[in-house]
């Protein structure tokens, strides 16, 4: 397989002339900031500039899902989105030039569609590159048996790993059973037989229909030249003839469902779970908008019916619930998750009642107004957020239109509230509910037909509103994030970094780490210390848990809050220039005054209860878990233990809200932390307000950082045995004496991502998944101690748990030949390419520049330390760093830990 293009060919795909074009691109139309074109060939383009954000997002979606497949076809769609990143006329492995580059990419598939996006620092060669890319794999893929071969097993290992969730699958067989004949009622994935048997042909024929440029829209959104990507999207996509073939409409209509239906799912698992569903119309439809407003009144946390009569009263350990926003009609669904020992029977009962209750106990104007802010909030970060974007105007397309996702927003404001009562009187019927049971009724009562609606109709009425404002055009460099940043330390003892600069859309965001304790403090405390961050969000002196999740809404603010023995706790906040100061405000009342309710803390001990109950069957963490116990061997009441699934379930059935209240009371404080604000705000208004804002805040217990050595523990192998998963995992981990800041830190970090951190162009995931197509994921990555030289140096993959021994041959050979050969010169290339990317692409995100900056002010130091790695990443040498190679990796010292069920070998 070759590793790397040709340096010819790469600059003939990054070549472009405008005077080489084809048919001008036709202007279609402006709305809120996205501009529309069409190529001649039916291709749909929408163009996004944002100058804000030194990164550029291309997304191809294709009007294609699971809904066009045929008898024996299910789950083709998805398993195309697989070989899209195989072979295609010039690549050998697309995948894998992708990695090289150090892109962020991915392909999704759905009901509706197909989408694949690349994001990676803003360069108009690699615009090119990508558009190059694009261009071929829509009409050039090769689609071919061999590729067929390799990945229909790694796609069937993805379907396993989905088939360990139980309430995953239990979301699917229940939407089956709600559905008689339409393709809604069949998984994405697909059907085991179809694809372990999917024909070659069938499959080329599905991709020559489907994959043409009448039938995708290309978005860019991001840093870019609109004028020269709209030059370039010309030359590359323009050529590409105009298909002569007509894509063949999919015409089934689901009758009206006349009775409940039920059906049980009989699964090894630590939970019980319940689910409900009724048919409602597709998201053209003028009923939709009352459907988004019945979902959260139900579901939403903390405030919905649902969490108010399942979760708080103890029948359920957590609820959720949503309406399906597809092309043609779709389902509502509400659900509850019940600790293994819970009321099944009651909790059902309850769920019903409250879903089908709505016809009597009508929604309220509060619970309207509520969502109507949820969702006003969450489009606004969706439309400040390029990729995010992205995946929404995916969605929008695949139920019709992109304008949709705006005019949603003004469907939803402007509903009201009689609308969505008659909307739940009409369809929350028993009769339309899926739960599984079958039951003759004299006199049974029958929802309306949904209709599919035109979106020309839905739309005829459409306004849009003026495009966000823009951001500037930041240069995240370590050097520039340096210069632009301020930082000084609040009497307090608060360390503080603020970096104002002009954001899309104004958004802030906010970063805060605060550390507690000691190691004689903290001793047989690590439960008490792990429920303090849950309960400060569960009220305060003056507001519930519900009205703080009001008020962060109405401020258009995400947050949230962490806390655990070792590390204390942090805080994220995710708001926007106007709401900063009133959210900062919000924040120090959540810390300064917690109302620590008796009844949230006991809900809050049922969830985690119910939460290890889980943990106990989920092959990942049971194999993490054990792997961490045997490298780590604390005594148990030590901070640093790992504690055991029964340990934990003792300890909080032991645990008293009075423990937790004077824990905090004893070792909270702002004494030792770090706070850093990033984006659009004003430093001379916010600084004034941190010198008051935790001001005089100090925990009565001296802080002082538990010493956290690294594991002296090698070469051991850990099993457990887990009943009736049809997907294993296995970790491995190899403890090094290694600090971020030693010399061969680079070099390792280097190797590793050549090895196993690098995506497809790594040594262990072509092994595993390119080659022999045992596992959907694998690799590996390296922790370098900051405080102590405590590092190691992990692997992981999951699989079925018949190849085991395949899985541990693979590795066994890998290592042995990573250890005895080392890299070679043209992956040092492209792992330097690939890691300064990904390195710039992080940066690029405000977020990571404000939780960059708490670890940097714990630390002493700045961004000129990412700086020096850069440089230090970028001079090593071959032999440097294979020579780091044979001093760090030994094969025989790796601690393994496997979970599954391996009862049923080859």
């Amino acid at each position: 397989m070759r590793r790397s293009l040709p340096t010819l060919l790469f600059v003939l795909f990054c070549q472009w002339s405008p005077g080489a074009a084809f048919a001008a691109p036709t202007h279609v139309r402006d709305v809120e900031g996205v501009a529309e074109y069409r190529l001649p060939n039916g291709l749909q383009v929408l163009l996004i500039p944002d100058a804000s954000k030194p990164t550029t997002t291309v997304n191809v979606t294709y009007r294609v899902g699971s809904r066009m497949e045929n008898y024996g076809e299910t789950g083709m769609a998805h398993l195309l989105e697989h070989l899209m990143f195989k072979s295609s006329r010039t690549m050998a492995n697309v995948g894998a030039e992708l990695s090289k580059r150090g892109m962020n990419f991915n392909g999704t598939t759905s009901d509706d569609r197909t989408n694949y996006y690349e994001t990676f620092p803003a360069d108009a060669a690699s615009l090119d590159w990508v558009l190059k890319v694009e261009a071929e794999r829509m009409t050039g893929a090769k689609v071919i048996k061999r590729d067929l071969d390799s990945e229909m097993t790694v796609v069937r290992n993805e379907m396993e790993s989905g088939e360990n969730n139980p309430v995953q699958m239990l979301i699917q067989k229940t939407h089956a059973a709600a559905y008689q004949w339409h393709n809604y009622g069949k998984s994405t994935i697909g059907a085991r037989s179809d694809v372990e048997n999917v024909d070659i042909s069938r499959l080329q024929a599905f991709y020559r229909t489907w994959y043409q440029p009448d039938n995708a829209t290309l978005i860019v959104a991001g840093a870019f030249d609109p004028k020269r990507a709209l030059a370039t999207i010309d030359a590359q996509f323009g050529k590409l003839p105009k298909p002569t073939r007509r894509l063949p409409p999919t015409y089934t209509v689901e009758p009206v469902q006349d009775g409940d239906r039920t059906v049980t799912l009989r699964r090894v698992g630590g939970q019980q779970a319940l689910l409900v569903s009724y048919h409602m119309p597709a998201l053209t439809s003028p009923d939709y908008p009352a459907f988004e407003i019945i979902a959260n009144t139900l579901a939403d946390t903390p405030s919905g019916r649902l969490h108010k009569r399942l979760v708080e009263k103890g029948l359920a350990t957590g609820v959720f619930g949503w309406a399906d926003r597809n092309a043609e009609p779709g389902l509502l669904s509400a659900g509850a998750v019940l600790r293994q020992d819970g009321p099944l029977a009651e909790a059902e009962k309850v769920l019903v009642d409250t879903v089908e209750g709505l016809k009597t106990e009508p929604i309220t104007q509060e619970e309207l107004q509520r969502t109507q802010v949820q969702w006003a909030k969450a489009l606004d970060q969706t439309l400040a957020d390029p990729q995010a974007l992205c995946v929404a105007l995916s969605e929008a397309i695949a139920a019709g239109d992109w304008r949709l996702l705006f005019a949603l927003r003004d469907r939803l404001q402007a509903v009201t509230l009689d609308q969505v009562n008659a909307v739940a009187k009409q369809w929350l019927l028993s009769s339309n509910r899926t739960l599984g049971r079958f039951i003759p009724t004299e006199q049974p009562e029958r929802t309306p037909l949904a209709q599919r609606v035109d979106p020309s109709v839905t739309l005829k009425d459409f306004k849009p509103r003026e495009a966000l404002s823009a951001g500037e055009a930041f240069d995240a460099s370590p050097q520039n994030i340096d210069a632009r940043s301020r930082t000084f330390t609040l009497p307090s003892g608060m360390k503080v970094a603020l970096l104002p600069k002009k954001s899309r859309g104004g958004t802030v965001k906010v970063a805060l780490a605060l550390h507690i304790g000691n190691l004689e403090s903290l001793q047989g405390q690590r439960t008490v210390a792990d429920l303090v961050g849950d309960l400060l969000a569960s009220g305060t002196q003056h507001k519930s848990r519900a009205q703080i999740s009001d008020a962060f809404d109405a401020l258009k603010t995400d947050w949230s809050i962490d806390s655990d023995v070792l590390n204390g706790a942090t805080v994220s906040l995710d708001t926007r220039r106007e709401q900063l100061v009133p959210a900062l405000q919000l924040l120090g009342e959540i810390l300064r005054e917690p109302a620590f309710p008796k009844e949230e803390f006991e809900q809050r001990v049922r969830q985690g209860i119910g939460a290890l109950e889980r943990s106990a069957s989920d092959p990942n963490k049971v194999a993490t878990l054990a792997l961490g116990r045997a490298m780590q061997p604390w005594p148990l009441d030590d901070p640093r233990h790992r504690a055991s699934v029964a340990e934990s379930i003792d300890a909080l059935k032991a645990v008293t809200l009075e423990q937790v209240v004077s824990f905090y009371r004893q070792q909270w404080g702002a004494g030792h932390a770090e706070l850093s604000i990033v984006g659009d705000f004003d430093a001379a208004e916010v600084e004034p307000l941190l010198r008051r804002w935790l001001d005089g805040w100090v925990a009565a217990v001296p802080y002082q950082r538990v010493p956290q050595p690294g594991s002296k523990v090698t070469g051991v192998k850990l099993d457990s045995p887990l009943a009736d998963k049809p997907n294993a995992i296995v970790y491995g981990s190899l403890p090094i004496a290694l600090a971020d800041t030693d010399a061969d830190a680079p070099a390792l970090a280097l190797a590793t991502h050549v090895l196993g951190a690098g995506g497809f162009d790594s040594r262990l995931l072509t092994r595993l998944r390119q080659q022999d197509g045992l596992s959907y994921g694998a690799g590996a990555f390296i922790h370098a101690g900051s405080f102590e030289p405590a590092g190691s140096i992990g692997f992981y993959a999951i699989f079925a748990p018949q190849n085991r021994a395949r899985v541990q041959q693979a590795f066994t050979e890998e290592l042995a030949r990573f250890a005895k050969d080392g890299i070679t010169a043209a992956e040092l290339v492209t792992a330097k390419r690939a890691m300064a990317a990904g390195r710039a692409t992080r940066r690029a995100d405000d977020g990571a520049i404000a939780h960059g900056w708490v670890d940097k002010l714990e630390l002493g130091r700045t961004w000129a330390f990412d700086a020096e790695q850069d440089a230090k990443l970028q001079a090593l040498t071959l032999d440097q760093v294979n020579a780091a190679i044979r001093r760090w990796l030994a094969p025989e010292k790796v601690n393994w830990s496997w979970a599954g069920d391996f009862t049923k070998q080859p």
